[in-house]
């Protein structure tokens, strides 16, 4: 079998005809993993949503299926329908049975990776809902969590715009963040399992929402059977926006996409691709991010703790609307100063927001004592939420320009 990085190579097909060539693979291989188990009698999970409705004190759990059947006869007739499937219990293992009892498909959830939480159920608490998915051995480590601000239903019935599965569309989503945006911040279930197990740690995760364009989606919908009763206008396309803040496993708000980019920096979990920008007057400036690394130690004085966290970055410019001359050593410095003003307002609003607002962890400040102090943390960690908000931490930021781009001096000068 193809893995997912052999098809990455094929780099003269297209992203949509990898994803139908890699479910048509798919559905070749679990046809082997269900034994003599008929092909279209299998519905093949592509993500798994949970919620809570307050009301009726019910979790609600939602999969999106995807159905391989036969017309005609072999592969070569085969076709791919989605659908979602919902049932309520009072626990998660009981609306898990109720599922089954309403689908006639055996339903396989060997090659899912996304788990979505919906607002509801993560206020009250991530806690059961890992702790069940972590125990059921269908259910792959590395599975994206991330958490929807609208309830599950809702977030389901949005439409892929370019792939051609809800499931594709937020993986390339999740990818993209990665290498080439870093506004968002996404962890999969092996980490939210020692998150949630370490009191050192709050959690964090990436923020699911729904998006309305403003232009049609260039994008083809195969979707249209979830969503055909809805108006055309209305047809929301799914973003992943910014990041979910937890503490103690229940949602305490979110981070914007400022906010999660100054997590990044904090964390050291910033990759290339990144895009640093800011105006002053009328000059703008925008840089790429090449490489970063960020080091944080917390210090003792007088008996309180505070932290330095220095962060070192490479930026190649990638837009200059200057009067500066980028070709004088003096004129980069002053870029790079500015660059870094601008990294360091990222910082201090997400450690405001964190510390001020939610009082949320999630940088982990606790676990960084007690790996270098961990006497001084057997001390404090009783009183750690009423300490960490006003823990000071000490910014300093180096931004490297390594880049001009193409051209050394700006054809566009402030007016």
């Amino acid at each position: 079998m193809l893995s997912l990085h052999q098809l990455k190579g094929m780099m003269k097909m297209n992203r949509r005809s990898i994803s139908l060539l890699l479910l048509l693979l798919l559905v070749v291989n679990l046809t082997a993993c269900a034994g003599k188990r008929e092909m279209d009698e299998l519905g093949i999970v592509g993500l798994t949503a949970v919620d809570w409705d307050p009301k009726q004190q019910k979790y609600e759990i939602m999969v999106q299926v995807i159905v391989p059947s036969r017309a005609g006869g072999g592969m070569g007739g085969s076709n791919i329908q989605l659908w979602n499937a919902t049932a309520t219990g009072k626990t998660l293992m009981r609306a898990s049975k109720n599922l089954r009892s309403r689908v006639s498909k055996k339903l396989v959830w060997f090659h899912s990776n996304l788990i979505i939480i919906g607002e509801q159920a993560a206020k009250k608490g991530l806690k059961d809902i890992i702790d069940f998915f972590a125990r059921n051995k269908e259910i792959r480590y590395n599975s994206w969590v991330l958490i929807s601000e609208y309830p599950i239903r809702e977030t389901l019935e949005s439409n892929p715009r370019f792939e051609g599965s809800l499931p594709s569309e937020i993986q390339g989503l999740i990818e993209n963040n990665k290498t080439d945006w870093s506004e968002s911040y996404s962890i999969n279930l092996k980490d939210m399992l020692i998150r949630l197990a370490d009191d050192d740690f709050d959690e964090i995760t990436g923020r699911l929402t729904n998006h309305r364009p403003q232009l049609a989606p260039e994008g083809t919908y195969e979707q249209l059977d979830l969503v055909k009763d809805v108006p055309v206008d209305l047809r929301d396309v799914i973003a992943l926006s910014g990041a979910a803040v937890l503490k103690d496993g229940k949602l305490k708000g979110w981070l914007d996409r400022v906010e999660s980019k100054g997590y990044l920096f904090i964390a050291d979990e910033i990759e290339g691709g990144a895009i640093v920008e800011y105006s002053k007057e009328k000059e703008k400036f925008s840089a790429e991010i090449l490489s970063n690394k960020s080091k944080l130690k917390p210090e003792f004085k007088n008996g309180k703790v505070s932290f330095k966290l220095e962060v070192k970055t490479d930026v190649a410019i990638t837009e200059a609307i200057t009067k500066l001359d980028l070709t004088k050593s003096e004129d980069i410095e002053l870029l790079q100063k500015d660059l870094a003003k601008e990294v360091k307002k990222y910082i201090e609003t997400t450690l405001k927001t964190a510390q001020q607002e939610y009082n949320a962890d999630i940088f982990g400040y606790g676990n960084a004592i007690y790996r270098s102090y961990p006497k001084k943390w057997e001390e404090i960690k009783d009183d750690w939420d009423q300490i960490f908000p006003t823990v000071v931490t000490d910014i300093k930021v180096e931004i490297i320009v390594k880049r001009l781009g193409m051209i050394s001096q700006p054809i566009t000068k402030p007016q």
